[in-house]
């Protein structure tokens, strides 16, 4: 009866788990982690990351979940070193077709003893490629052969060219090599030292796969010069203990090697799936060095998940500083009086009378219940007042925005990841008319202040004579007019402009609530002000929300597994 996968559901119960079930929830984490900021390793993590994902699916999930499960002995190397001759030489018939073409490079054969074919056709081994009975050209189908002259407890998997011209096949032949138990290399004279098998190979000895490396097709006037030379490169890898089986190039006998020149292999293999022991110690081998190699992976992962963060931090930061340097220049020509100039003044100045500034504030003051209806008079000038401030102050709400916004994509554009995340520039929102909105608002604010402050019998009698729109413009003018950062004649008007305001109020409020109020408006103001920034800058912080990396629940899932693996 065919064998069945591991099953995903459940693998989150705990520390009791088994490694199987651990392993699949690595798997499940492996496959979520992202990486999408265009970093210079971005990449090559989330390869890695599908690659452990699909290694923990073909290998390392199936084999922990049945140890004495049939080894699998993948047969790898080289275009053209003779792999597919050799899988036929060493089952003694033709179970796969070699040739110019090479079919192996389109549709791999796995050869089975009878006694094992249900697990290799099952879905615990390799799952995602089909399974089929004749060759077929998609290179996703595995042909299962059984082969009654292959000893019980060991498959061959004929698998496509590491260095295939196309990626797919590389790709498979990767794929394959991952879901091994066990490696038999192949390579020739002519190809031993090519870069792509010993990337491979530095590969298996990082996992400590259990392995064999054969060298065929070597001329006999040679292999005793490129043997030892093979065997020298493999010690230096730290491969030296892999068996070596040298096979010199003769003449095929019915398009196989003759058996006396493979007899050493076959017996190799033969006596790993004879002995149970044997088998069980390669199993353990190759499964405790890939999951060595897995806490390696995950480690390297979290680091690139950590460089995402950084990056992504980076960028937030400079946004967040371009929008805060907004709010701040907002706050410095608050303090310094340069926020508001020009028709503001005049049009406060009729509304309290001009005269009076050269005359002295004092008597300014003094004059002013006499002159309570003109003031009533007045807030047409008032209300005047109040809608220069609100476009004069739109308009630098504006122009600190767009500069806060401008400064951000400039700097984003620097990097690889900023452009990225940016894609073309962020639509502008309407701000002119949200700063618009905004300022209105505040003014509203103001009004609200100035009423709730005049509530009682006698501040209402005094608010009512003065009028509310006279008494807030009056309170706006405070807030905005003062003489730091000014010289000369500037400075002259706007301290006159300022302490009449503030003299104003005084008569009114008394000057302990005036101090209060001004401090209150400033405060909504700002608070308005950086809401409108706020929502400006929202649209940075979508584009990058976008890129958002996920360690995928990595750093739990491999606890996990290292806490189920103890066992083994």
């Amino acid at each position: 009866m065919a064998q069945e996968a591991p099953s995903v559901a459940g693998w989150e119960r705990g520390p009791g788990m088994t490694l199987a079930e651990a392993l699949i929830g690595l798997q499940e984490a492996a496959g979520k982690a992202r990486f999408p900021l265009p970093l210079p390793d971005a990449e090559a993590n989330a390869q890695a990351a599908a690659a452990l994902a699909a290694q923990i699916r073909d290998y390392l999930a199936p084999r922990a979940a049945k140890l004495d499960a049939p080894l699998l002995a993948v047969v790898g190397g080289s275009t053209g070193a003779g792999k597919s001759t050799l899988v036929n030489s060493l089952i003694g018939r033709a179970v796969t077709k070699p040739g110019v073409l090479r079919p192996t490079t389109k549709s791999p054969v796995l050869i089975c003893h009878p006694g094992d074919a249900d697990w290799f056709r099952s879905e615990a081994v390799l799952p995602e490629l089909t399974r089929a009975a004749v060759e077929l050209p998609d290179s996703r189908a595995l042909r299962v052969v059984e082969a009654p002259e292959l000893p019980a407890g060991l498959a061959l998997l004929d698998a496509p060219d590491v260095d295939s011209v196309d990626a797919g096949n590389r790709s498979l032949a990767r794929q394959l090599l991952l879901a091994a138990d066990l490696w038999l290399f192949v390579t020739s004279a002519a190809r031993y030292a090519d870069a792509v098998p010993w990337n491979l190979l530095r590969e298996a000895a990082a996992r400590d796969l259990y392995l064999a490396v054969v060298l065929n097709r070597c001329p006999p006037s040679s292999i005793g010069v490129v043997g030892p030379d093979l065997g020298r490169m493999l010690g230096a890898e730290g491969l030296g203990d892999a068996p070596l089986f040298a096979l010199a190039e003769t003449p095929l006998v019915e398009g196989m090697i003759p058996a006396a020149a493979v007899r050493p292999i076959r017996s190799w293999l033969g006596s790993l799936a004879s002995r149970k022991e044997e088998r069980a110690r390669v199993v353990r081998q190759s499964l405790v060095g890939t999951l060595r190699q897995a806490d390696t992976i995950v480690e390297n992962l979290l680091g690139g998940v950590a460089a995402q963060r950084d990056a992504a931090r980076e960028l937030q930061e400079i946004c967040d500083g371009a929008y805060a340097t907004a709010r701040s220049r907002i706050e410095a020509q608050i303090s310094d009086g340069s926020l508001l100039r020009g028709e503001i003044v005049e049009h406060w100045h009729r509304a309290v009378g001009t005269s009076r500034i050269l005359k002295g504030v004092d008597e300014a003051v003094a004059a002013l219940r006499a002159r309570a209806r003109r003031w009533v008079q007045a807030e047409p000038e008032a209300r005047a007042v109040q809608v220069e401030i609100s476009d004069q102050l739109a308009g630098v709400l504006v122009a600190e925005a767009e500069r806060a916004a401008d400064e951000t994509t400039q700097v984003w554009r620097r990097t690889p990841w900023g452009r990225a995340v940016l894609a073309d520039e962020p639509p502008r929102p309407e701000l002119s008319a949200q700063a618009a909105t905004v300022v209105r608002s505040w003014q509203q604010d103001v009004l609200e202040l100035v009423q709730e402050q005049g509530k009682g019998k006698r501040l209402r009698a005094r608010l009512l004579a003065l009028g509310t729109n006279a008494l807030g413009a009056t309170l706006m003018v405070a807030v905005f007019f003062s003489t730091g950062g000014l010289t000369g004649a500037e400075a002259g008007i706007a301290g006159g402009t300022s302490l009449l305001a503030q003299r104003v109020l005084e008569s009114v409020f008394g000057a302990g609530a005036v101090e209060r109020l001004a401090r209150e408006a400033r405060e909504l103001f700002l608070g308005r002000a950086a809401a409108l920034f706020a929502d400006d800058r929202a649209r940075f912080n979508e584009r990058l929300a976008g890129f958002g990396p996920d360690d995928g629940g990595l750093p739990a899932a491999a606890e996990r597994v290292r806490a189920a693996r103890e066992a083994l």
